[in-house]
């Protein structure tokens, strides 16, 4: 019979070798542009957001520290005791020479009318209607952005119109009395000036815009044209919200822009404010690099496949060459009439390529197989009556070896009743609390020291979920996940996977808290074991109250971070505190410094009073370097007569010698002891830190060290920075 006339080998490997190239390359050529396409925008979105998280933690910076400045005004005795308002002015004046923003600050008096006020600006205005003034009676209070009313007519005239933000603050006197208000009004020029400062790379880059609104919508820094204006956009409902992102929207201009947004304020802080930060970029600019890839990437795609195309094409011309020559070799044999096959010529080896030359071998290895296979069948037929003989015999044997298994088992299953009974006993009397759990967490056992340490007794407990009598709500849900792991890990001797990593959790020990009964909360030690069973397994965990221990270690822990004489935190609290001050240096851009103090002629008093009196001096003269420095500095002690201030948020290089001069006048005044009243000096070492400079501990201390004793070896009572 005739063949019928099929396709070629090659045809159909060229053709399918060209599709398949052609639907790869479509596919790869589409999955790249999506994916380019994607990271550019993910990558323009993040861009933004960076962009409004920077100018977001710049604007709260600015607010904490016009803050942190007005509460350090309020502490001032210049301030709370003043007998003028010319000394009030002049402490007033000197803060707005260091900070200009600061358009007017002043002293209002508990019934509203101005005390004292930088240029004598406002002084004898009633401003008891003034938000500022309401709101700073009782606590730190951040105006918001507002125009100018009653102090813009008396500033100079400038390009903008004049805008203010408030801080304000209660000012009490030494002796506890209501001294009055104490507001700094602060120009909007500073944020013009920081928008300025990180526009001006990321416009000229990315064509970035920022935009600062109000709680209300108004816009109050933006493109030329806006501000003032009120917008309602979804980007800013968002910020609002106080989750940062960005996305696509339409702006009133009519155009589409990738917007970033964020929200400044901190709920921690009291003189922060809600603003939303909005950053935006058209859209065809962030997307200009993505739309130029996907053009190349089609050209250079087209390119690709045509050229596969063609390769692949004379490659299946070379592969199908020998797969011919096979074929009509296997033609043949076919060919030959039935029984014939013993007396026709074997199938040729092709050699050509490997996949040819398998192909022929298995061929001949099949006729091969099929003649050793039908003798095999005969001698298995042969073996298998003698099989099945042998087969009955050692099933006979089988049930004698289990008939006397069964009489083992009932001797074990007795003594694993009295090893039982004995483990009760053992587990009753233990002094640690024992408790078994299933895989779901409920309670199958509880021994009476667990009855003791918990408060339940075992009848109470037992089909109980351990989590909800015992455990503090907030550990809960973490106890349910870690036991639906431990029971997905599976067979604990495995070796390998989940289950090695869960054999090393349930191999340690580990502390927590739990609650009793009563509703006591104390530390434990648990240490929990995996039990197998032949119907799945269960957990066993012991606990050991370490309350006394944490008590224990907790006093020793603060004994060693303290000077038992004066208090303060001693030489290994301080190298502790010392590198933690250099990374918020560098985290906040503001550089810190470290004072080295040396009491001059302590020495002196301590032989000629005793170390009684000697003690008292440190006492007295650690607590006014307390007094004198601010809240947010670190005071210590190294030892002796040597003490060391860590200074913080330092506005620049002069901060800290401000700091110093104000520290030298309080420490010549008299120290009052018990036998005498003694007047001594003090020297004091400067070393500042700059955020760009190495954090070297000891290079620091030493600077301020070698400072210090360079003023001693002057004679004087003043300061020296290295």
């Amino acid at each position: 019979m005739k063949s019928p006339a099929l396709p070629r080998l090659t045809s159909l490997v060229t053709v399918g070798v060209c599709s398949t190239i052609l639907l790869t390359v479509t596919a790869m050529l589409l999955l790249v542009d999506h994916f380019a396409v994607d990271y550019a925008s993910r990558e323009a979105e993040q861009r933004l957001q960076q962009l409004s998280w920077q100018m977001r933690d710049s604007f709260n910076n600015v607010l904490q520290k016009a803050g942190g400045d007005v509460l350090l005004l309020s502490e001032l005795p210049q301030i709370r005791d003043a007998s003028g308002p010319a000394e009030i002015r002049q402490v007033l004046e000197n803060l707005q020479k260091t900070f200009p923003d600061y358009a007017w600050i002043g002293l209002a008096n508990p019934d509203g009318g101005i005390y004292a006020g930088t240029q004598g600006l406002l002084e004898g205005v009633d401003v008891s209607q003034r938000p500022w003034f309401q709101g700073g009676q009782q606590r730190l209070y951040a105006g918001d952005f507002h125009p100018a009313t009653l102090l813009g007519k008396q500033l100079p005239r400038s390009a903008d119109p004049w805008r203010f933000v408030d801080v304000a603050t209660p000012v009490y006197r030494s002796n506890g009395s209501y001294r009055g208000v104490l507001c700094v009004h602060m120009s909007w020029g500073w944020a013009r000036r920081l928008v300025k400062t990180m526009l001006a790379p990321a416009s000229a880059q990315y064509a970035a815009e920022f935009i600062v609104v109000r709680g209300d919508g108004t816009v109050m820094l933006g493109p030329k044209g806006m501000e003032e204006q009120k917008i309602a956009l979804a980007s800013l409902t968002q910020a609002q919200t106080g989750q940062p992102g960005a996305q696509t929207e339409r702006w009133p201009d009519g155009r589409n822009y990738l917007t970033a947004y964020s929200q400044t304020g901190l709920d921690r802080d009291q003189a922060s404010l809600k603003w939303s930060i909005l950053v935006r970029q058209p859209v065809d600019v962030a997307m200009a690099g993505a739309r130029a890839l996907e053009r190349q990437i089609l050209i250079l795609g087209a390119i690709l496949g045509l050229a596969l195309a063609l390769a692949a094409a004379l490659l299946a011309r070379r592969l199908a060459r020998p797969l011919n020559a096979l074929s009509r070799a296997i033609e043949q044999r076919s060919a030959l009439p039935a029984g014939a096959c013993s007396g026709a010529a074997p199938i040729p080896t092709v050699d050509s390529f490997h996949e040819a030359h398998v192909l022929s071998r298995a061929l001949v290895d099949l006729i091969a197989r099929e003649e050793r296979h039908a003798l095999a069948l005969q001698t298995m037929n042969e073996q298998l009556e003698t099989t099945v003989a042998k087969r009955t015999r050692e099933m006979a044997r089988k049930a004698l070896q289990l008939e006397q298994a069964l009489a083992q088992e009932q001797s074990t299953q007795q003594l694993l009743q009295e090893r039982a009974a004995e483990l009760r006993a053992i587990l009753d009397n233990a002094h640690d609390a024992f408790i078994a759990l299933d895989p779901g967490g409920v309670v199958l056992d509880w021994n009476r020291q667990a009855e003791k340490l918990l408060g339940w007794s075992r009848r109470e407990v037992i089909g109980q979920p351990l989590a909800a009598m015992i455990l503090p709500p907030l550990l809960r849900r973490a106890y349910e996940r870690d036991m639906r792991q431990l029971a997905a890990s599976g067979n604990m001797g495995s070796g390998g996977g989940a289950a090695a990593d869960t054999a090393a959790v349930l191999n340690r020990r580990v502390e927590l808290n739990l609650v009793s009964r009563a509703g006591a909360e104390f530390p434990v030690e648990v240490s929990m074991a995996y039990v197998p069973r032949s119907s799945g397994h269960l957990f066993i965990a012991f606990l050991h109250d370490i309350s006394e221990r944490k008590t224990l270690f907790a006093s020793m822990e603060a004994m060693a971070l303290r000077d038992m004489l004066t208090g303060l935190p001693n030489r290994r609290a301080l190298m502790q505190a010392l590198p933690e001050a250099m990374q918020r240096a560098s985290r906040t851009r503001k550089p810190c410094a470290v004072l080295f103090l040396d009491l001059d002629g302590f020495k002196l008093v301590n032989d000629r009073h005793g170390h009684d009196e000697g003690d008292e001096l440190l006492r007295q003269f650690a607590q006014r370097i307390v007094d004198t420095v601010r809240k947010t500095d670190t005071v210590g002690r190294l030892a002796g007569d040597e003490f060391v201030v860590i200074l913080e948020m330092l506005q620049g290089e002069d901060g800290a010698q401000e700091i110093a001069d104000k520290l030298l006048p309080v420490l010549l005044q008299p120290f009052v002891l018990k036998t005498a009243s003694v007047t001594l000096g003090a020297s004091i070492g400067i070393a500042l830190h700059q955020p760009d400079d190495a954090p070297d501990i000891e290079l620091l201390i030493g600077r301020a060290d070698r400072a210090m004793y360079a003023v001693k070896r002057q004679h004087k009572q003043r300061t020296a920075a290295l």
